[in-house]
């Protein structure tokens, strides 16, 4: 485990004694990849996108002026519009997962999306963007991100005032929920662990610890549906009442050396669900920039 320090800490203390009793915020997504071996060589990531069922999504492919093109998930016309998931024509890939730090704390801070747009568009690869750490995630609200490349994946926990950790991995599996589990990290002890955050990240821990080896996309498909904990708490959310939904599954599958796979699930609320699985050639980033029919 790596661990950097952005800014100080001082009262940080003082914070703790008077937030912890505090409930946890609105908490969304499932996170989970695999690396070397467990990935037949290259690299898998999948998420799983939780979210109240108040606005629509639209797949982008982005080309800056300067930088590299890049195909986004964003969801549009709610209060959290932007980017949450994406990969780029090197074949890095940064998925997002929301914190438990309680929102009145957290939107202190460069907006994540922000920065994800600027990993995308700047970045080809896991050492690159651990080259710029400080400048990418010292001053970004609470936040949690697994990133992808070709042979490596990378765990990135952002807590307050500047702290975050990061964990590399070339080998195995990675997992993340709605809670910080290092240790290390102030907010670790210091805010509520939801129940559906903990029930998920248990489920999909045993679900890959289960399966064959090597892991696939399709058999990442089939984890994304799994609803083994009903309406609230599975990987799949139903949604009871008001609460989040799953409304949409991300699974990049990235060879050593080729185009990177796109397998992608759309469940925009009061619409027939949409698949898109998509090769992301040479042929593919040529294409003009907007949104994909």
């Amino acid at each position: 485990m790596d661990k950097k320090m952005g800014a100080s800490l001082y009262g940080f203390s003082g914070l703790l004694g008077c937030m912890a009793w505090l409930p946890a915020s609105a908490l969304a997504c499932t996170l989970w990849g695999a690396a070397g071996p467990d990935a037949g060589g290259g690299t898998l990531i999948s998420k799983n996108r939780d979210w109240k069922p108040d606005h629509h999504q639209v797949l982008k492919r982005v080309r800056p002026k300067n930088g590299l093109a890049y195909l986004g998930l964003y969801a549009e016309g709610n209060e959290d519009p932007g980017i949450k998931a994406g990969v780029n024509e090197k074949g890095l890939t940064i998925i997002s997962a929301s914190s438990n730090v309680p929102k009145k704390l957290s939107m202190a801070g460069t907006d994540l999306h922000g920065v994800m747009n600027r990993i995308m568009a700047g970045y080809a690869s896991i050492d690159a963007v651990l080259a710029d750490a400080d400048s990418l995630f010292g001053h970004t609200w609470p936040n949690y991100f697994l990133i992808s490349d070709r042979s490596r994946l990378l765990t990135v926990e952002i807590g307050l005032n500047g702290q975050y950790s990061t964990k590399l991995a070339d080998h195995g599996v990675a997992t993340h929920t709605n809670h910080y589990l290092d240790p290390a990290m102030p907010e670790f002890a210091a805010f509520k662990v939801g129940a559906s955050s903990a029930t998920r990240l248990a489920r999909i821990d045993t679900l890959l610890a289960e399966a064959s080896r090597p892991l696939s996309a399709a058999r990442f498909s089939v984890m994304s549906r799994d609803q083994n904990a009903g309406p609230d708490r599975s990987l799949w959310r139903t949604g009871s009442g008001h609460n989040a939904q799953t409304l949409a599954s991300w699974i990049v599958e990235t060879p050593p050396s080729g185009p990177s796979r796109l397998h992608l699930v759309i469940a925009n609320p009061g619409e027939a669900e949409t698949t898109r699985d998509l090769l992301l050639d040479e042929a593919f980033w040529q294409q003009a920039p907007g949104p994909l029919n």
